[in-house]
């Protein structure tokens, strides 16, 4: 008895000896990407390695670098914490880290602090629980003059109850910030403000169909993610506007622009018959018109739009 006590006592010794020397060594990794990372020159291979560590003992070990007093090393402190909610399937690390990137995102460096805000659209928005969304309330209210970023974070994660601040920005914003007042509109349209989707529709509606609109407008509507944005996206697609340059830099003439945007809102729709690039070059403009007037016809409703992604 007294033998197999003293074995269990060696194998005890053992792994704590081991899970010391883990640690030990997840933290060196660290250290070494963050030096790397000062210097510039960071090896993707050295976060691959920190990431295959235990989350839990990564997240604990970075705790102390996303204080340090160089504003770098923060932030690379801050881009492995993202790394980490990004990489992992169990929910309550992603949640874990939710929190962790909303309280970085106050961080005293204003560089560090939008990039820790930005990262917050890798997440779902069900994550977003009510403690979350009112230290994104506060964040917003607390913040002089809100970037757009922070405007549509707020409105992605569904944060209802600064829908009137939202409103009173509106009413007090100059001319010249046209870019923040849009901001505002979506974020509003969001959350489901029926006169914010209205105007979007209408101003949206203006634009002609092609290249610049798809690229720089058409995400806006993709963003707000109502019925009546999708309808309109899948309308205009359909109806083959031949707005857009070739892919073919040799083809100087326009091109139909309904693949590009069908490709661009595959993502956000549930069961979308076509949904990457090597699909829509498999098949002929007539067969993949088809296949979505058939999905049109059988399965889109409201419920087809992904909601959860940013």
């Amino acid at each position: 008895m007294q033998q197999k006590k003293g074995i269990f006592l060696i194998l005890f010794a053992c792994l704590s000896f081991c899970l010391q020397i883990r640690g030990q060594s997840t933290d060196f990794l660290i250290q070494e990407f963050i030096t790397a990372w000062l210097q510039g020159s960071v090896s993707s291979g050295l976060a691959g390695q920190i990431l295959k560590g235990d989350d839990n003992e990564v997240l604990s070990l970075l705790q102390k670098y996303q204080s340090d007093k160089n504003d770098r090393a923060r932030e690379a402190a801050w881009y492995l914490t993202a790394a980490v909610g990004r990489r992992t399937v169990v929910p309550d690390i992603r949640k874990q880290v939710l929190m962790l990137l909303l309280q970085g995102s106050r961080d005293s460096d204003p560089l560090v602090a939008r990039k820790n805000l930005a990262q917050l659209k890798n997440f779902d928005r069900s994550l977003f629980d009510a403690q979350a969304k009112k230290v994104l309330e506060d964040i917003f209210r607390t913040t002089a003059n809100p970037s757009e970023e922070l405007i549509k974070i707020t409105g992605f994660a569904g944060c209802v109850g600064l829908i009137p601040d939202f409103k009173a920005r509106i009413r007090e914003i100059r001319e010249k910030e046209a870019e923040r007042k849009w901001a505002y509109y979506l974020a509003l349209a969001r959350m489901g403000d029926g006169e914010a989707i209205r105007y979007c529709m209408k101003r949206i509606r203006q634009f002609p169909v092609n290249d610049e609109t798809i690229e720089d407008v058409f995400p806006d509507l993709i963003y707000i993610r109502r019925k009546e944005a999708f309808d309109y996206l899948l309308e205009v697609a359909l109806d083959r506007p031949s707005g857009c340059s070739s892919s073919n830099p040799d083809n100087e003439q326009a091109v139909s622009c309904t693949a590009k945007i069908l490709e661009m809102i595959a993502p956000y729709l549930a069961g979308f018959p076509v949904q990457d690039t090597a699909a829509f070059s498999s098949l002929s403009s007539e067969e993949t018109i088809a296949l979505v007037r058939k999905w049109l016809k059988e399965k889109y409703n409201a419920d087809a739009i992904l909601q959860d992604l940013y």
